[in-house]
């Protein structure tokens, strides 16, 4: 019975053959609008206007031909349900359309789900007969949300609508800027039939108008927040001079929410209403962020009844790179990369555990997608994000087909190679830039349609040590798109080791293969082995390895400055606060204040409201006996970011004097703020839980690393380097030259704290350190250009006593100048002996 009564409702569903041919056309066009998203970044053409307004055509010729057949001339009593089907139809070809003319921005997310389930709604309506009754209320629901989102869209296109009408001759595509009017009057005839059939569902008809109101009312609200806050800080800004930038005041206090995200990319993402033209059309200025631009109701509202911020648009975005991690996305471009896909990735991975270091080649291939055959090269910007105390050792761009290496120069040589011949030329360079927080950028340009374009990092870093265990962390990257992309790994180990743990298959003996879709983050484990006693060698100096182990040095601080930000709980600033509450102990609220029992919650309370916190060194009055106790968020500004101003300077000027500042971490996790400082050995560094702290306040005994001018430490892989001068020739094949490259990257930040700041580190002992060792720092960077006359042209000469770019196979001693005399006096000495024997005679060729 129940299968006869289904067969029953299905006939008669399917009778209607215009009703079901009208939902067909509907889920082709939306597939074939999906579609276009789907292969934006493929090498397949694709266009949705074409297939999307053809069907449009093809269904509303059909419905006029039924409807003049049925009624005559009288359209108005053509089928409802057939008209529903004809406007969704228009309103997805109006977003094809819209692909091809930016009338606006693409959609939010949220919007799109929202317009999604408006239209399923609408369609559904034409089997509601078949529906529940609880069915047909939630689309009573739906339809009332609809009504509002397509009554925002009537009144936002109210501009063209002239142009609308004078331009409908023109094969009917600017009819489409009339659909949503349209379909606002037919929603509301639609919600008129059902609430005859179900006079109950008024009550969620006005629930499904009135959410969308409450939520743009609590929006717009929201965002006068954020604009008053913003407004309250300038102007407390002016009136009390303060030495941090006023963006920096504006980051640390204002909420880090949705909303404010939003609030910062207004203009830069989201459009916004533009003063003194019409403001429905898509932006064609350039932002100086790369995402791409959207459309959102609620930005667009809010703005249009709050007014514009008064913040300048760097500002914007350099609050956006401290406190959103969109460092990335602001960084300078020159050439847009918006169709520009990572096609693939290899990585080929040879670890050394005996020396606890491991050097990682990327070679990436770039694909452009841009089906514009007049602007089809794009400029390809990456971000590589390296494991602490990671550094670049080679980057190489292949140029017609062959691999070109890459020169190191200084980094104002490089950017002004790079961005004369990219501006200007627009021939092959590729330039690699060491950043702040353990990061790369790498520049490729042209990336054409014409063929895919292919590029090699080389990066050396130390693995990290935990317990008795080894990491190996993966290099991952922002940049072009990587959906899709195939990943092939091989790994080789240079010694035998226990307990492997990874996801790599083995291959052959020591060495480890895998060919999978990308995966950006992943690591190897595995066993530590006794470091090897071998050394590397190069222009008479002698690199060897010890395990780091910190020296405990005596020290009672007299002062103590407690750090506070928002990452700070109060029960654990209680606790150290009864460690340290019998001595002078201050926070940093715009002035330096004494704790007392009396201001303690309330200054708590202040502090802990800050995003983060950058503590000025520079108040401390005797460096030697104070302790600074910190903890760190994940974001901040960074360093470079501070060049310039007031705090900089006062920072620069402070540490130029070399302070010996004792600073505790609590649980080890550094800002980028003070990740730099920590890099540069600014202070000396403990980091760790507040037992371990407390421990040590009551011992009176910090750990300190026992770094000098001959020795440095590399902390995640608990492992020291150290250098001397040596007489020896002796070749140890098996030692990597990645020790002398590691040794004078941490030689270089070592020696850096002191002129940061002051834009002069560019240094000629800094800049010979990281030539002899060939990696990208502070004061180098790594750059290919197209022909010899180029590299002449800049002035970027090709390093002579260097280990030059890196390679899977760069391991052992490199020949010192006495050995290469060695070795031609003995090829001589053979060729003599030869020739007088008569063998040299007897050798046919």
């Amino acid at each position: 019975m129940i299968t006869s009564a289904l067969f029953k409702r299905n006939s008669t569903l399917t009778a209607d053959t215009l009703n079901c041919l009208g939902i067909l056309a509907i889920v082709i066009s939306s597939v074939m609008l999906l579609i276009e998203d789907v292969l934006r970044y493929s090498e397949v053409k694709y266009s949705s206007l074409f297939f999307c307004y053809s069907i449009t055509v093809f269904y509303t010729v059909l419905v006029f031909l039924k409807t003049i057949s049925n009624h005559g001339w009288a359209f108005r009593k053509g089928s409802i349900i057939y008209t529903s089907h004809l406007l969704v139809l228009w309103f997805i070809s109006a977003f094809a359309l819209n692909k091809e003319m930016n009338l606006f921005e693409r959609s939010s997310d949220w919007l799109c789900i929202l317009l999604f389930l408006s239209c399923a709604a609408i369609v559904a309506t034409s089997i509601r007969q078949y529906l529940s009754r609880q069915m047909n209320h939630i689309m009573v629901f739906i339809l009332g949300i609809a009504t509002v989102v397509f009554a925002y869209y009537a009144i936002y296109l109210v501009p063209i609508y002239a142009i609308g009408i004078l331009a409908v001759v023109f094969i009917g595509l600017s009819l489409h800027a009339f659909i949503p009017l349209f379909l606002l009057i037919l929603t509301i005839s639609l919600l008129s039939r059902m609430l005859r059939e179900y006079p109950s569902a008024k009550y969620l008809l006005g629930l499904g108008i009135v959410v969308p109101l409450v939520v743009t009312v609590l929006f717009v609200y929201q965002w006068k927040g954020i604009n008053d806050c913003i407004r309250r800080i300038q102007n407390q800004n002016t009136l009390h001079k303060n030495n941090l930038p006023e963006w920096v005041l504006v980051s640390r206090e204002i909420p880090h929410n949705f909303i404010t995200e939003r609030f910062l990319k207004a203009d830069l993402v989201y459009t916004t209403p533009k003063e003194n033209r019409n403001w429905f059309w898509g932006d064609f200025e350039g932002s100086g962020f790369d995402e791409p631009k959207q459309h959102d109701p609620l930005v667009m509202i809010a703005e249009l009844l709050i007014g514009k911020s008064r913040m300048d648009p760097e500002d914007k975005i350099k609050i956006l790179k401290a406190s959103y991690n969109s460092r990335h996305l602001a960084q300078e471009r020159l050439w847009s990369g918006d169709y520009l896909k990572t096609q693939s990735i290899v990585t080929n991975i040879r670890i050394y555990p005996e020396f606890r270091m491991a050097y990682t080649e990327k070679t990436l291939t770039i694909q452009n997608n841009d089906l514009r055959t007049w602007a089809s090269e794009q400029e390809a910007i990456y971000t590589f994000h390296l494991p602490e105390g990671a550094v670049a050792s080679s980057l190489s761009l292949w140029i017609n087909g062959r691999e070109a290496t890459s020169r190191l120069t200084t980094k104002g040589k490089a950017d002004s190679a790079y961005k004369a011949i990219v501006g200007v030329e627009r021939r092959d360079p590729s330039v690699l830039h060491w950043q702040e927080g353990n990061t790369l950028s790498v520049r490729v340009f042209p990336c054409s349609n014409k063929e895919n374009r292919k590029f090699r990092i080389g990066v050396t870093s130390p693995l990290k040590k935990t317990g008795k265990s080894l990491i190996y962390e993966n290099i991952w990257f922002d940049g072009p798109s990587f959906d899709g992309a195939e990943e092939a790994i091989e790994m080789t180990l240079s010694s035998e080791v226990k307990n492997l743990q990874s996801d790599l298959k083995q291959k052959e003996n020591k060495t480890y293969a895998l060919e999978r879709d990308y995966i950006d983050q992943w690591n190897i484990t595995m066993d530590e082995v006794p470091l090897s006693r071998n050394s590397f060698q190069f222009a008479g100096i002698s690199y060897s390895l010890q395990d780091a182990r910190p020296i405990k040095r005596s020290f009672n601080p007299e002062t103590i400055y407690l750090d506070i930000n928002n990452s700070w709980s109060f029960p654990e600033f209680q606790n150290i606060w009864r460690q340290l509450k019998n001595k002078k102990v201050y926070v940093y609220n715009n002035q330096l204040t004494v704790l007392t029992e009396e201001n303690l919650e309330a200054q708590f309370k202040e502090l802990n409201k800050q995003n983060f916190s950058l503590f000025p060194f520079y108040k401390i009055a005797e460096p030697s006996l104070a302790l600074v106790i910190t903890k760190s968020s994940e974001l901040s500004p960074n360093l470079d970011d501070l060049k310039g101003t007031e705090f900089g300077n006062k920072l620069s000027n402070f540490f130029a004097t070399k302070p010996s500042v004792q600073l505790y971490e609590l649980e080890t996790s550094s800002n980028p703020y003070l990740k730099t400082l920590k890099e540069f050995r600014a202070f000396r560094y403990n980091g760790g839980s507040q037992e371990k702290l407390i421990n040590s306040l009551k011992a009176k005994v910090f750990e300190e690393a026992p770094e000098t001018d001959t020795l440095v430490c590399i902390p995640s892989a608990q492992l020291a380097i150290t250098k001397k001068e040596t007489a020896s020739t002796t070749v140890k094949a098996n030692t990597p030259d990645h020790l002398l490259r590691l040794f004078a990257y941490n030689d270089i930040l070592k020696r850096m704290a002191t002129t940061y700041f002051a834009n002069d580190y560019d240094r000629e002992e800094l800049i010979k350190t990281a030539d002899e060792a060939f990696i990208a720092s502070p004061v180098s960077s790594l750059v290919v250009l197209e022909t010899q006359r180029d590299y002449e042209r800049f002035g970027i000469d090709e390093s002579k006593k260097s280990l030059q770019n890196a390679s899977m196979n760069s391991s052992g001693a490199a020949p010192e100048p006495e050995e290469w005399m060695l070795i031609i006096l003995a090829i001589t000495t053979m060729a003599y002996i030869l020739h007088r024997n008569g063998y040299l005679k007897k050798l046919t060729f």
